[in-house]
């Protein structure tokens, strides 16, 4: 036997008058069995055929009732009753930090900056009252030099750990495009509770 070469599949070779031969055996087949042999073979694979259909119907009923009892179970859950504006302005002054918290925010900002390998050598504070809104914007602004990567680090990590902080502005300042440090501007609004009058 010659030995097969590794990934080739093997190639057969069919007689060249194959159909006409099948054709002859099944007409002498027929012959022999006669036309009541014929009936009950295709009566046979008729009620495998249905009996097939049946299993896939069943299957398909089951699936069906598994997602329309999962549906119904879904619809029977209570919704959350939207809030009202009300209570929806209620729910943003109960989130803003004390007044109080103040230097504890601004010790956080620091220590995302420490992580981001960002100095802060200098800072500009300035609170900004909204008798209106009912809350204070105190403004940040840190000039900061440092590689792109670490300021980029570091404004996302400020905003992800004082969810009431937000980014007013940044702007970038390099003195020459070789130069792997950048100077940045940045201005945070930090977003708390009014002090309370005593």
């Amino acid at each position: 036997m010659a030995a097969m070469k590794s990934g080739a599949l093997p190639k057969l070779k069919l007689a060249p008058n194959l159909v006409p031969r099948l054709a002859w055996q099944t007409r002498r087949l027929l012959r022999q069995t006669g036309p009541g042999a014929v009936a009950g073979i295709a009566c046979a694979l008729l009620a495998v055929l249905a009996q097939w259909h049946a299993t896939q119907l069943d299957q398909r009923q089951a699936v069906l009732t598994r997602q329309l009892n999962a549906a119904a179970r879904a619809a029977a859950i209570p919704h959350p009753v939207a809030p009202t504006a009300a209570g929806g302005v209620a729910a943003f002054y109960a989130y803003l930090p004390a007044h109080d918290l103040i230097p504890d925010q601004l010790k956080e900002l620091v220590r995302v900056a420490e992580q981001s390998g960002i100095a802060l050598n200098k800072a500009e504070y300035k609170p900004e009252m909204d008798g209106k809104a009912g809350f204070l914007r105190y403004h940040i602004t840190l000039p900061v030099k440092s590689d792109y990567a670490s300021v980029q680090g570091f404004i996302i990590g400020a905003l992800q750990a004082l969810p009431t902080l937000t980014l007013d502005s940044v702007a970038f300042k390099r003195d020459q495009i070789e130069s792997g440090d950048i100077e940045a501007r940045i201005q945070f609004v930090l977003l708390v509770r009014q002090e309370k009058r005593r």
